[in-house]
């Protein structure tokens, strides 16, 4: 139950925040240029992703999810970035909006190259460390 808690309980609790929040007709909020609008959604969906991960990877019933945990959160990221566009056609003063989807897979792919570049550091550092005691 505590690995439940810890590690799929937020990936649940924020999408149904980003639910919550794309379901408001109109988020009050200070007139920004659009440019900022889209670093939002690429902060969310990023950490959307970074959630996903960690449910997969903290998972002790399926192990290929484990092993591909990285890539079934960068999909599950993208796909809700579009179900959740898709779901603002729906409510009175949101759009559907293609650049907004754009942003949120940008934001998943952030993560995942976050992860690609922090996994090619370790290796890095553990060859250099390798090399250094045996010769």
């Amino acid at each position: 139950m505590k690995s439940f808690m810890t590690n799929q309980m937020p990936l649940f609790v924020w999408m149904l925040l980003i639910f919550w929040l794309s379901s408001i007709p109109r988020i009050p909020t200070i007139k920004v240029p659009i440019e900022m609008d889209k670093v939002a959604h690429v902060a969310i969906f990023f950490v959307l992703c970074w959630f996903s991960f960690r449910a997969f990877r903290y998972q002790f019933r399926f192990r290929r999810a484990r092993e591909y945990a990285l890539l079934l959160a960068l999909i599950l990221t993208a796909l809700y970035g579009v179900t959740d566009e898709y779901h603002q056609r729906f409510v009175p003063g949101r759009t559907f909006d293609y650049f907004d989807m754009a942003a949120d897979a940008a934001g998943a792919l952030l993560f995942a190259s976050a992860v690609q570049i922090k996994r090619g550091w370790k290796r890095h550092q553990e060859a250099r460390q390798t090399a250094s005691f045996g010769g």
